[in-house]
């Protein structure tokens, strides 16, 4: 597993044909960081495929529910009211540490900024899903098998959403290290304190707007989800993902550039 691991991080951080080298947060293995009880897993960790992704939040779980300092606090934790731990995040690596949250017994919570697999929800429609490395099989619960982006969706939402794992939807702001443990900080709501984070936010972020008139109209969208919508239509483009637009709609011959 760490062989495959590395393969991958050296071709997608050192051999990318654009030749830019990603600057990502520095983990080990288990998704620890240099502070202590903070964790990082998904995307950030620099390997952005599902497997890899769902590996490194179950993992991730295990290593704290095995570690001496969770054993050790966990009985002080109940007493002060404090969380086990808070997952950051309810994409693909979030939702596969919550399983494994869940299975362990600890008390946890799973917040979201936005809604759950955001990301893979907002892939072009009928996209087709490589689950690489093929003949991977992720640790933990949330396992893979629908190729198309839809068909993954329904599958990723009944081992989750559907047995139980429900996100709080709020914005996280910043996690602040208090002694010994965490607090987590939501502008507009009441804290939330754990012993352990795990943050797993990935990397695609939300789009930017001008805020210029007009930009809240329905005809004007941050995403390409369906080529097909635009077809026979003239469309402006804005943004640094020109070329991917134009090759996505070009085939459709969709008005003048």
């Amino acid at each position: 597993m760490v062989s495959i691991i590395a393969r991958y991080t050296k071709w997608l951080h050192t051999q990318w044909p654009a030749g830019i080298v990603e600057k990502l947060p520095e983990a080990k293995e288990d998704g620890y960081t240099n502070v202590p009880g903070l964790s990082i897993v998904g995307d950030l960790t620099g390997i952005p495929l599902l497997k890899f992704s769902a590996d490194s939040g179950a993992r991730a779980i295990r290593t704290i529910s095995s570690s001496p300092d969770f054993r050790r606090r966990r009985s002080e934790r109940q007493e002060s009211g404090e969380l086990d731990v808070v997952i950051i995040g309810a994409g693909v690596s979030g939702m596969a540490a919550a399983l494994e949250a869940r299975k362990e017994g600890m008390d946890f919570q799973l917040v979201e900024a936005t809604e759950p697999f955001s990301t893979i929800v907002n892939f072009p429609k009928g996209k087709p899903i490589y689950t690489y490395p093929t003949d991977m099989i992720p640790e933990g619960d949330l396992q893979f098998t629908a190729s198309v982006k839809e068909q993954l969706v329904e599958e990723l939402r009944a081992q989750t959403l559907e047995s139980g794992i429900l996100p709080r939807i709020a914005h996280v702001d910043r996690v602040v290290k208090r002694d010994r443990s965490f607090e987590v900080v939501i502008p507009g709501e009441e804290s939330v304190r754990a012993g352990f984070i795990v943050v797993a936010i990935g990397r695609s972020g939300n789009f930017r707007k001008l805020d210029v008139p007009g930009e809240e109209r329905e005809k004007v969208s941050n995403r390409l989800h369906d080529p097909k919508e635009f077809h026979g239509k003239h469309v402006l483009v804005v943004g640094g993902a020109t070329a991917h637009w134009k090759q996505q709609l070009q085939w459709l011959s969709v008005g003048d550039w």
